[in-house]
């Protein structure tokens, strides 16, 4: 390992101690411990002589100027919210690496023909008000002011939460880059799959991110005495979200080559074991490359809950919570990258689609996307077993030195805002 990989693994044990809860990693979007770290990222940032702002939502946004001061954009961003029990690479990796490209340019004093932006996104996992990209949603300028209202599972709002931390609601549309002031997007993610493993190779080039759409399913039934009521005569909120998982699952693995869904969160009231459960509220999480295909199969389960919960006597509220298309990865940004990996003497270059989203999902709404995708042991993700080897970190982080030459050289950089 060379001081940059040292640094970076050093970095992310760091972020990876900084946790709300003693037993695991978990760091949701403005808790105590996600402003801890988002204040160690910008000490980070600091140090290497970045000019760094903190907006209204927790984006750690550092810039390193070019001296051409109508000079694009371009940004280097990944986040650092965590799901629930998480992993340590997941998100910080993407940043922590920009902030040792910045390093490297300082280092050795190369003059930049764009802005150079690494952004520390507050939100992507959406793991506290089930919407994902809360972060980057804002830079890009996609924020949808009814989030505000979203309440967390303790009846906070995001309106509230965000008071609460001192920032201004308000401002939150300030953060935004214009449109006309982009010049590109690069993402470093772990691949969060076993296909690196399998090619054994520590990095690929990202082609496409998967449609995606979030919903919040609430069951009405009966509470009632376990004990006394009897079976035909009950009003199970629970049996009806049993049968629509298993009706979910079975629709997925009709479509197992293009999409796959998930109910990964549930709440049961009132959660006793003597009582019929009378109110269910879970997820449900749907995703494929094929846009067409998700809109179909999204109506097709809804149908299905409206179904059982007519069968079964009880009331079904379906919301969508979040929807986003499909993106495709820029094609000139993926063909400097292509060639970076060729220079640092990586073979097969190989492409792979994402099926994770990202938060170049909302910056392509704006910008030309770029993602590379860096192995991770076995696949596992969102998981405290995820793991990245140093020597892929390494290699990574060396064929991100090699794009940025690639890009400081592009024609691309000749367009500067007006």
């Amino acid at each position: 390992m060379n001081t940059q990989t040292e640094r970076i693994i050093d970095r992310l044990n760091v972020l990876g101690s900084i946790s709300d809860e003693e037993s695991c990693i978990s760091r949701f979007f403005m808790t105590n411990a996600h402003v801890i770290a988002g204040k160690m990222i910008s000490d980070w940032m600091i140090s290497a002589k970045m000019e760094v702002r903190k907006d209204a939502l927790g984006n750690i946004r550092g810039i390193l100027r070019s001296k051409h001061s109508k000079a694009k954009h371009f940004v280097i961003g990944s986040h650092y919210d965590t799901v629930f029990n998480a992993g340590k690479y997941d998100g910080p990796l993407g940043i922590i690496m920009g902030i040792e490209i910045v390093q490297r340019i300082i280092d050795e004093d190369i003059e930049l023909p764009f802005h150079l932006n690494i952004i520390a996104f507050a939100d992507e996992e959406g793991a506290r008000f089930n919407t994902a990209y809360l972060g980057s949603s804002a830079i890009a300028g996609n924020f949808d002011s009814k989030w505000l209202q979203r309440k967390d599972d303790k009846g906070a709002t995001l309106h509230d939460v965000i008071i609460k931390n001192g920032s201004l609601v308000d401002s939150i549309t300030k953060s935004m880059i214009p449109k006309k002031d982009w010049l590109g997007y690069f993402e470093i993610h772990i691949e969060q799959g076993p296909v690196l493993c399998n090619a054994d190779l520590p990095v690929a080039v990202v082609n496409s991110i998967a449609a995606q759409a979030r919903v919040n399913i609430k069951w009405e039934g009966t509470n009632g005495h376990a004990g006394t009521s009897p079976m035909h005569l009950r009003n199970d909120a629970f049996c009806g979200v049993a049968e629509f998982a298993l009706a979910a699952e079975e629709i997925a693995v009709l479509h197992k080559e293009q999409l796959v869904a998930t109910i990964g969160k549930c709440n049961v009231s009132p959660n006793t074991s003597n009582v019929i459960p009378g109110h269910v509220s879970h997820s449900l999480d749907i995703r494929s490359p094929n846009d067409q295909l998700l809109t179909e199969v999204m109506a097709t389960l809804k149908e299905k809950a409206l179904a059982i919960a007519k069968k079964r006597q009880l009331q079904c509220q379906w919301k969508i919570m979040q929807s986003n298309a499909s993106v495709t990865c820029d094609h000139k940004l993926k063909t400097m990258l292509t060639s970076s990996i060729v220079k640092a003497n990586i073979n097969p270059v190989i492409e792979i689609p994402s099926g994770a989203g990202h938060d170049g999902v909302m910056i392509s709404k704006i910008a030309p996307i770029a993602m590379l995708f860096v192995r991770c042991k076995d696949g596992i993700s969102h998981n405290p077993k995820e793991y990245t080897n140093p020597k892929d970190i390494h290699e990574a982080l060396n064929t991100c030195h090699l794009f940025m030459n690639t890009m400081i050289q592009s024609n691309l950089i000749t367009n500067t805002s007006t």
